[in-house]
């Protein structure tokens, strides 16, 4: 059922009516692992950080369809966690500006351009409230030069899956000081060569600042401050 699931929304039938199916039968998130897009060896990196209830809030930098951000939220109400998690993201795609220069640049690929546009404000939104976790989270759409600093509170975790090298290093260097001692930030794609703009942005950013230890875990970079 799972794998047949995976087939459809990889594109068998329109995205519409894919997400009308889902929001009518809400029970079937659970076989497409609410739709993340990480590995569950990533998810219990992000599992083990929560599991540490050190104090702060939670955010996600990068959300396309907020799969991640609902594993995150089930964990934390399983375990009686009791967190808020804020999760950002364009819900358009790429900036058109940045993805057309980091495709210049060799960063992206030439996909980059449409890629993560198969989301919605209203359909992550409608997905939290049909799962009864809109309470747990608070959606910020925009581009994260426009939302980050808006944002006024502390965090455990950070949870970075921009891809763009420019939008990597905007979140690190805003966020770092919203990171309580002893929490983490996470870096998706940290060794995916098809983006490599993530690492670039990391090194860089580590070499301006101190950190208490770093990690590479399944393709994440695990930085704890």
């Amino acid at each position: 059922m799972s794998r047949l699931l995976r087939d459809l929304i990889k594109g068998y039938i329109p995205r519409s009516l894919v997400n009308r199916l889902l929001l009518f039968f809400p029970q079937l998130y659970k076989s497409l692992r609410y739709e993340s897009q990480l590995s569950e060896d990533q998810i219990a990196v992000l599992r083990e950080i929560l599991g540490k209830n050190i104090p702060g809030n939670v955010i996600e930098c990068g959300v396309y369809r907020g799969g991640t951000t609902v594993l995150m939220a089930r964990y934390l109400e399983t375990n009686r966690i009791a967190k808020k998690i804020y999760a950002l993201d364009s819900f358009s795609g790429f900036q058109e500006d940045g993805v057309n220069d980091e495709i210049q640049k060799g960063l992206v690929p030439e996909q980059g351009r449409t890629a993560f546009t198969s989301t919605s404000v209203d359909y992550v939104q409608r997905k939290l409230e049909r799962l009864g976790l809109r309470d747990m989270i608070t959606i910020v759409p925009g581009y994260f030069e426009d939302t980050l600093d808006t944002i006024m509170d502390s965090f455990c975790l950070a949870f970075i899956d921009c891809d763009l090298e420019k939008s990597a290093e905007f979140c690190l260097t805003t966020l770092w000081g919203k990171v309580v001692n002893g929490g983490c930030i996470v870096v998706d794609d940290y060794t995916n060569p098809g983006y490599p703009g993530a690492k670039i942005a990391c090194d860089r950013f580590l070499s301006k600042v101190s950190y208490t230890a770093k990690q590479v875990r399944h393709g994440f970079l695990v930085i704890e401050k």
